[in-house]
């Protein structure tokens, strides 16, 4: 009797092993530390940079382009990475939903009494284990399968969202770039007029009323030009951010304007110019991640519902004993069936049914959101493309118009402070052209949003 209990004490105590605690801190001073480490001319960025085509001749990296950001982003931002370890502990589920139910060992160890007289030692041992029916395991195991692939599209989409909030704030870094050089421009030739009209109060030609209007007019040009030098500013912190390296790394290194403008440029052209709507549209709907994710979304509720039906039918417990009492030993088999409220079940189903149905519906709406979204956006890139082209013809115009003034101040015709008011309002047309060239540029960025599909490929980059 010793041994068995012996043994059954051993087994007991194996099961009750654990892995102990380990207890892991996050010190603030020391992620300070780690974060104003980071730059690009980390060895381990430059070997990943290798590993994806970068030439060694090429490295670390002089400028910040579409190609180097995007790459940076992958490996530096702490946000990607936590979600791909997300993906790790959540594929776990699969492995936890193919275990069986937990068994319990139970001892018993006392004395007692009969006819007055005590009797020896009573042990006994009892052992319940579960058994499931209508393949309950393998709907839960579906049910983790159908989880994990839904934590691998938001991994996907939320690399794709990083993607494109920076390559977003790229572009309006580029296109504050040359608001500024346009608006600084402007703000010299004011700053010029200024001081002719100056000279001519002194003399007495123009009056002071002129003076402090032209005055007036340079001050609010110069406070455009402020706010938009923040903006750059802010937008520059924000890539950085969106890199994630600190602002004061990130800016070691420029960012190349001139090849990112001239980049979008060439992809929005290729990537839309001369495609019909449902090209587009299956493109959209084969690549989305969102739409992918609602689809997966919509197989868990599914697989929830399998489960809610399976719980109809009813598990069995066994619980096979043993006791040794006054020299007897004792088996017995004990069975317990799990009747689950059938009331309770049928508001369970129901439940189920109306969140897979909801779900559903998410996939049509979004479906039908991708097939309009396309089609509004190809309508959209041919009127910016109209738009930049008339601008285009009046930028084109301006320039004649402006060679003529000049060529009449040459003849004497016009003097130097009128040339520069006529030519002062040019920079309206200059601002206009601007605006309608960067608007072509963004339904680039649209397309990429609605696509899911990069409009660059590697060998543009």
């Amino acid at each position: 009797m010793h041994k068995i209990a012996l043994i059954l004490i051993t087994v007991f105590l194996n099961g009750c092993s654990s892995i102990p605690f380990e207890e892991s801190k996050v010190e603030v001073l020391a992620l300070n530390k780690e974060i104003s480490n980071k730059d690009t001319n980390n060895k381990d960025f430059n070997n990943y940079l290798l590993s994806k085509g970068y030439k060694e001749d090429n490295l670390p990296i002089k400028t910040w382009g579409v190609k180097e950001l995007l790459l940076g982003q992958y490996f530096f931002n702490y946000d990607l990475k936590t979600a791909q370890n997300s993906i790790e502990w959540i594929r776990v589920n699969e492995k936890i939903a193919l275990l069986k139910p937990s068994s319990s060992l139970g001892i018993e160890i006392g004395r007692g009494s009969s006819n007055e007289e005590l009797s020896d030692n009573i042990f006994g041992g009892g052992l319940s284990f579960s058994f499931e029916r209508h393949n309950k395991k393998l709907i839960r195991y579906e049910i983790a399968f159908n989880e994990t692939q839904s934590a691998i599209l938001k991994h996907e989409q939320k690399i794709w969202e990083y993607r494109t909030k920076l390559l977003q704030n790229i572009v309006s870094y580029v296109e504050k770039q040359d608001l500024i050089n346009i608006t600084k421009e402007q703000l010299k030739l004011k700053h010029s007029i200024l001081q002719m009209i100056q000279k001519r109060v002194i003399l007495g030609i123009s009056s002071q009323i002129d003076y402090d209007r032209k005055a007036l007019e340079l001050k609010s040009i110069n406070q455009k030009l402020i706010k938009l030098q923040f903006q750059q500013t802010k937008l520059k912190k924000e890539i950085a951010t969106d890199v994630g390296l600190s602002i004061e790394k990130f800016n070691l290194i420029p960012i190349d304007a001139k090849s990112v403008k001239e980049l979008f440029v060439l992809a929005t052209g290729k990537f839309l110019n001369g495609k019909s709507i449902k090209d587009i549209q299956l493109k959209a709907t084969t690549n989305s991640r969102e739409l992918r994710l609602l689809l997966a979304t919509y197989a868990v509720a599914e697989s929830k519902l399998k489960y809610e039906i399976a719980k109809q039918y009813p598990d069995f417990n066994f619980s096979p004993a043993y006791t040794y009492d006054l020299g007897n030993y004792i088996w017995n088999i004990g069975i317990d069936v799990i009747i689950s409220d059938k009331s309770k079940n049928e508001l369970f189903i129901k439940r189920a049914k109306k969140i897979r149905s909801t779900e559903a519906s998410k996939v049509l709406a979004y479906q039908l959101k991708i097939i309009n979204d396309v089609e509004i956006l190809l309508h959209s890139f041919d009127h910016s493309l109209q738009i930049e082209e008339d601008n285009k013809n009046i930028r084109d115009t301006k320039d004649k118009l402006k060679k003529q003034l000049h060529k009449r101040f040459e003849n004497g015709i016009l003097d130097r402070l009128e040339l520069e008011l006529e030519i002062i309002k040019f920079y309206e047309v200059e601002k206009n052209y601007h605006k309608a060239f960067f608007d072509v540029i963004k339904k680039g960025l649209d397309a990429e949003l609605i696509v899911q599909e990069p409009i660059f490929t590697e060998k543009m980059m």
